[in-house]
């Protein structure tokens, strides 16, 4: 096993979903033959990842004549240790695997992760709504704005920035006691 290959290290839910509709069955169906809950292959198909050492899966695995493998192997260490660290190197390779796939997983998830807006509202008190999917401000704070698009519009919300801050200078000079 070279380290450039990627490793699949789990299998998935849509996997034991595809080779059973290829065995022509049904979830009811798979369950009588695996002898567990159609709620048990429903909820099994629906995971990213499946354990091979829950019985419901070892069992909808032998139905289908399909052989998952429980664990890693360890084979025997040699004398010198040459085993040890080949099996060490397998592992180092398995948990960066798993370590890239979380970090995969963790970007899907802040790209629509939802916050509380808390933007100042007309009361003065903060916006309790949640926020756009990966974006910081609900749809009545500009969480759906793109933003201006025409240079007439880019150059409008400049000259609206330049005054705010003109009036924000010259306010805070005015509670200055110079």
């Amino acid at each position: 096993m070279s380290m450039q290959e990627p490793i699949q290290i789990y299998h998935s839910g849509a996997e034991l979903a595809a080779r059973r509709k290829a065995a022509g069955l049904k979830q009811r169906e798979l369950a009588q033959r695996a002898g567990c809950g159609r709620s048990a292959v429903q909820y099994w198909e629906r995971r990213s990842r499946l354990d091979p050492t829950s019985w419901a899966v070892a069992r909808m695995a032998q139905a289908l004549g399909w052989v998952l493998p429980a664990r890693i192997v360890h084979h025997n260490a040699h004398a010198r240790g040459r085993g040890l660290r080949r099996e060490i190197a397998e592992a180092d390779a398995l948990a960066a695997a798993m370590f890239e796939e979380w970090k995969a997983r963790e970007v899907q998830r802040a790209a629509t992760r939802r916050v509380v807006c808390g933007a100042k509202t007309r009361k003065g008190t903060p916006c309790r709504c949640k926020s756009e999917p990966g974006k910081r401000r609900c749809k009545f704070h500009g969480g759906k704005s793109t933003g201006p698009r025409t240079p007439e519009g880019i150059e409008r919300i400049r000259e609206a920035q330049r005054r705010r801050w003109k009036a924000e200078a010259a306010r805070a000079h005015a509670d200055c006691r110079c």
